[in-house]
């Protein structure tokens, strides 16, 4: 799997506040999600206000896990500036780890093609 670095902002709509943060990610046509980062993101968004929603994250061989859920804006993809506002998709922040992951609802913004041994992704607009 390719590794990017993604940078997400999250505003806050009752205050207009907002923050961003760069994360590198896998990219993972195995998750249909949009973004799924690190739990230590949720600091980010509490400190402009923003109140994540708990979630129940199913991870792989179905076992579940706790989250939390807000909306996020994708602005940059690997040094690629996108359209403002960005994509706008589900934050999900769940675990320790240090990389995140980029799924299929970003990627099918675009045709995407995906060389897995190659470990290359070309995005097409």
């Amino acid at each position: 799997m390719p590794l990017l670095t993604i940078r997400v902002t999250i505003r806050n709509p009752v205050s207009g506040r907002q923050t961003s943060f760069d994360q590198e990610c896998w990219v993972d046509t195995g998750f249909s999600g949009g973004l799924h980062v690190p739990q230590y993101h949720e600091s980010d968004m509490k400190m402009i206000g923003v109140e994540p929603r708990p979630t129940t994250v199913r991870l792989a061989g179905g076992v579940p896990g706790a989250g939390q859920v807000c909306v996020g804006y994708v602005q940059c993809i690997e040094g690629h500036n996108l359209p403002s506002p960005g994509i706008q998709t589900e934050l999900l922040m769940h675990g320790g780890e240090t990389h995140g992951l980029l799924g299929l609802s970003i990627l099918r913004s675009w045709i995407t093609e995906f060389d897995g041994p190659k470990q290359v992704l070309s995005i097409y607009d």
